[in-house]
This record gives structure tokens, sequence and C-alpha cells, in this order.
């Protein structure tokens, strides 16, 4: 594999899993879903959030009361509700607004430290309860 490849975009899902799938420019969000069996009915919006990072999610899912993906928002640092599972991939270069470049393996797991940074933070605020002595 050449330093340079880019072969990744990262699948979250609204309980916080996730997939880390193959990714090649040519491959739409979508497509990518369906590979790993999750059926989506629409095609995939894109929105830029930051020159190298891209999230793929389903425009129209918030209309048609798709649960909320908390764990995609809390990622991102987005405000705008983001409905159903969502695909990370890399930039989408300016020519072609429907073809994106994959993550590399850093970027991969950089996202994915994060996302199971944050949730390990969200954990350790939860207080629970421990088993009464008296």
């Amino acid at each position: 594999m050449a330093a340079d490849a880019k072969p990744f975009a990262l699948i979250v899902h609204n309980d916080g899993s996730f997939v880390l799938a193959d990714w090649t420019p040519t491959t739409e969000p979508h497509e990518l879903l369906r590979r790993e069996g999750i059926q989506q009915k629409a095609r995939m919006g894109s929105k830029r959030i930051d020159d190298t990072l891209t999230v793929w999610s389903d425009d129209n899912a918030l209309w048609e009361n798709a649960q909320v993906n908390r764990s995609a928002q809390r990622l991102l640092s987005i405000p705008h509700t983001i409905c159903g599972p969502v695909v990370l991939t890399g930039a989408i270069p300016h020519t072609c607004a429907s073809i994106a470049d994959g993550l590399t393996q850093d970027q991969a797991l950089r996202i994915i430290e994060r996302h199971l940074t944050g949730k390990r933070v969200l954990m350790r605020s939860l207080h629970i309860p421990a088993q009464r002595t008296s």
C-alpha cells in the first residue's frame, strides 16, 4: 500500500458503534452502507467539516422520523441534527462534489480515538449508585 493511499471510511451508527470500511473515491456512501447491510432509501448529502473531513448523512432522515445520531453529533461537534448512520470520509476535491477521498489510516485512528475517548468521558460522568450496606 502506498504511503499516500487513503483507503478508509468510518460508519458511525446511532448507538455509537462504528465500522471502519474500505473506501475508494468512486464509492458512494449509500453503496457503502448497503455493502455493510444497512438499507438507505436515498442518496446521502455531504457536509464539509474541515479541509480533510466530510460527513455524509441522509438529508431526508429527519423528516422521516429517523433516530437522531447523537454519537456522530458529539464526535463532530456540530450543532445541526444528524439522523441515521453517517459515513465519514476525507475531503471532497473542489472539482467534483460527488467524489470524496478516503481517510488515511492516521485520520481514521484519530477519529476513532476521539470517539472512544468522548464515550469514556460521558461514562465517567454518570453516577452509578453503590449497593447499600446498612
